[in-house]
């Protein structure tokens, strides 16, 4: 197991500095986009935001993987 330390980002910042222990980068994978997700679903919610991202760090604070969501909602 891994632990990877993940930042997220949709206005502001929120780093992590517990991390989360993971399997793999297929896991670490699956968990971006839950987080993503979720991030979207509650603060497209709040304030209308459309777009987050999320950055996961190794142990060693080197750069694994990186993630970005968007939605896209128009009246019509």
């Amino acid at each position: 197991m891994s632990r990877y330390f993940i930042s997220t980002a949709n206005g502001h910042e929120v780093e992590d500095d517990e991390g989360v222990e993971l399997s793999s980068h297929v896991a670490l994978r699956a968990m971006l986009g839950k987080t993503l997700t979720a991030i979207l679903h509650d603060e497209c919610v709040i304030d209308g935001s459309t777009e987050c991202s999320a950055r996961a760090y190794d142990e060693d604070g080197k750069l694994v993987m990186r993630a970005r969501a968007t939605i896209d909602i128009t009246d019509q």
